[in-house]
């Protein structure tokens, strides 16, 4: 999941095995499985891709929509005309 970090992730989905903490990515065996635990702060699209990310244009990519009130206080220091020249926009 782009930007965000997984509180818990359980390597081969085993939930009964102690769990990484705090991590940002993990490994996912072909024919493996994963369980992954995450609190989103912000409602939004969030893009689930692997690492190989020449993949996406190819189809490989999910996204995971997200609801709930706006969260105003991680947006704080935002500034909208700066994010978007940042971004090339």
């Amino acid at each position: 999941m782009i930007g965000e970090v997984f509180d818990r992730a359980y390597s081969l989905a085993s939930v009964t095995s102690a769990p990484l903490t705090d991590v940002q990515t993990i490994t996912v065996p072909p024919g493996g499985a994963s369980v992954v635990d995450l609190k989103l702060d912000v409602p939004g699209k969030y893009m689930l891709v692997d690492h190989a990310l020449s993949r996406v244009a190819r189809g490989l990519a999910g996204t995971m929509i997200v609801s709930g009130p706006q969260n105003v206080a991680e947006y704080k220091d935002y500034d909208p005309a700066r994010s978007a020249m940042v971004m090339g926009h």
